[in-house]
């Protein structure tokens, strides 16, 4: 094997590495990403709340759009007390492993 296939393996290795650990720094933390998980289930029912009080006051909205809005908001919902619930049976978990 010639040295410069092995300074090339090692290279792209590094860029490997480099490009690894800058991917890692993009993405969001754990808390950061409940954070916008709830923030946007909170959008999503004020979203909702919105909808019903504009079709009930008269203006353009249809009653469909009313209901998927409403929909979307109860599904995001659902899922993020599942994603709670998961998180306390986690927790509930590593609390009753001996130490």
């Amino acid at each position: 094997m010639k040295i410069e296939a092995l300074t090339g393996l090692a290279q792209s290795q590094i860029a490997k590495a480099t490009t690894s650990a800058s991917e890692k720094a993009d993405t969001p933390k754990f808390g950061e990403a409940l954070k916008g998980m709830l923030e946007q289930v909170d959008d999503l029912q004020n979203a909702s709340g919105k909808a019903i009080e504009d079709f009930v006051a008269g203006k353009d909205i249809e009653l469909h759009e009313v209901m998927a809005i409403g929909e979307e908001a109860q599904i995001s919902f659902q899922f993020m007390m599942a994603v709670r619930n998961r998180i306390l049976e986690s927790y509930q978990e590593l609390s009753r492993m001996p130490t």
